[in-house]
């Protein structure tokens, strides 16, 4: 029979190249990396924005605000729409419920948490849209629409806290443990629907520019500088002596925003209406002061970001650095925990480790690692102690957060070198009370 392939196991084969298109276009294994690029970026974004709102908690979404219960009863259309705010009765909840959801934001920027704080996160976001939304626009809802869309996807995988105690566990059993990357192809699905999220956006976008006759006759950008709310005497003054620019910027916005849903997904093109589309968000962000707008899109664009130029980019930093190797004692309980601790946040396994104790340096001298902790660099240096990790964290991004510890004028090797040096010599007494 056509469309049947005969044996032990018959199954059709007709819609085979129809599925196997299907598979490619929605389930292909890729790392998560793309998504949490967007986590902690839309993670940064909800936690300026909501924290720099403080002052105002009250005025914007409470019941004596601008906003009043009897006021938000005539504006809101379905019963679904719900707020966590329409359910207070005193101040100390809204700073209390604030409080709490700042601190889900820090979680969901650091990925601590992931698979419950995301949640909080969406929830906290529409509390706020529904409480008023007069202080609503686009912006809202696309950033609420990326957020549903981390929240079905295995986000805290990679570039979080999640994954640095994941490591953590595996080296604490062994040191040398190094786990695989995370991939899944629910992970390429949740990609996908953000990448057609913002190819819709860009398309729905131009489509309304061509409505406009400013856009048609090149001068739509003029009228932006002139409105009263971006109007800046010094970029009118330059545009005015050189009106081409105006031409140029209108009708290169459009063809961006036109050209972007249809070329994105071209391996060939996509790079540049990648860029293309961030350089015209950076351009809303530094002359139309759509910081927060220009933020949220541009997050949402980092799900075209293809797991091999991530990986290429490691590659290259990875050569930039050099390899380094920490020695360290593997008798010493402290030692094999703090080394666990620290190589936890090396996401590109730049440092190599060697236990001196069973293999012995031919750089390093067995008395001196007796000693201090040692870092051999490439071109046969060994640094102790503090100073191997002041090295360390100014290379490893993983480490970055470190920077300002290590790397204070003066006070950083004036302090960090007599602690490091006490943690050093006590070490074996460390073992015994810290790790039992």
């Amino acid at each position: 029979m056509s469309g049947i392939v005969a044996g032990d196991n018959t199954k059709p084969v007709a819609f085979a190249p129809l599925r196997d298109a299907w598979s490619r276009l929605w389930f292909q294994s890729v790392p998560t990396t793309p998504l949490e690029i967007a986590r902690i970026g839309i993670g940064l974004a909800l936690l300026l924005h909501y924290a720099f709102a403080t002052p105002y908690l009250l005025t914007f979404w409470g019941d004596g605000g601008w906003m009043p219960p009897d006021l938000l009863a005539t504006q809101t259309v379905a019963p679904w729409q719900q707020s966590v705010f329409f359910y207070f009765t005193a101040p100390w909840q809204w700073f209390a419920f604030h409080g709490f959801f700042l601190a889900s934001c820090a979680a969901f920027l650091l990925g601590w948490r992931t698979a419950w704080v995301k949640w909080i996160v969406l929830i906290g976001q529409i509390s706020y849209d529904y409480r008023n939304p007069v202080l609503t626009y686009g912006v809202d809802g696309i950033l609420t629409s990326l957020l549903l869309i981390l929240c079905f996807a295995p986000t805290g995988r990679a570039l979080s806290l999640d994954r640095v105690r994941a490591v953590r566990r595996a080296k604490r059993k062994d040191v040398n443990a190094r786990p695989p990357q995370y991939a899944s192809e629910w992970a390429f699905a949740c990609t996908r629907l953000m990448q057609i999220q913002m190819a819709v956006l860009f398309f729905y976008s131009a489509a309304n520019k061509l409505k406009g006759d400013d856009w048609w006759n090149g001068d739509a950008i003029w009228l932006v500088f002139t409105d009263h709310y971006y109007f800046n005497e010094t970029i009118i003054a330059f545009l005015a002596a050189h009106y081409w620019l105006v031409n140029v910027a209108t009708y290169g916005t459009v063809v961006i925003e036109i050209a972007f849903p249809f070329l994105i997904w071209q391996r060939a093109t996509r790079p540049y209406l990648l860029i293309a589309a961030l350089f015209l968000h950076l351009q809303f962000f530094v002359w139309m002061y759509l910081h927060y707008f220009s933020w949220v899109m541009s997050m949402g664009h980092m799900g075209f970001l293809r797991p091999e130029w991530l990986a290429r980019l490691g590659a290259w930093w990875q050569r930039r650095t050099g390899p380094m190797e920490m020695i360290y004692d593997g008798q010493c309980g402290f030692c094999k925990r703090s080394m666990a601790w620290f190589l936890a946040f090396d996401g590109l396994n730049q440092i190599a480790i060697r236990d001196f104790r069973s293999d012995p340096s031919p750089v390093v001298s067995y008395d001196k690692l007796l000693k201090h902790l040692y870092l051999v660099l490439p071109d046969g240096r060994a640094l102790p102690g503090f100073e191997a990790y002041r090295y360390v964290v100014a290379r490893v991004p993983g480490l970055w957060w470190q920077v300002p510890f290590f790397y204070v004028p003066v006070f950083s090797r004036l302090i960090g070198t007599p602690v490091y040096d006490w943690v050093a010599a006590n070490r074996g007494k460390l073992s015994r009370y810290v790790f039992p």
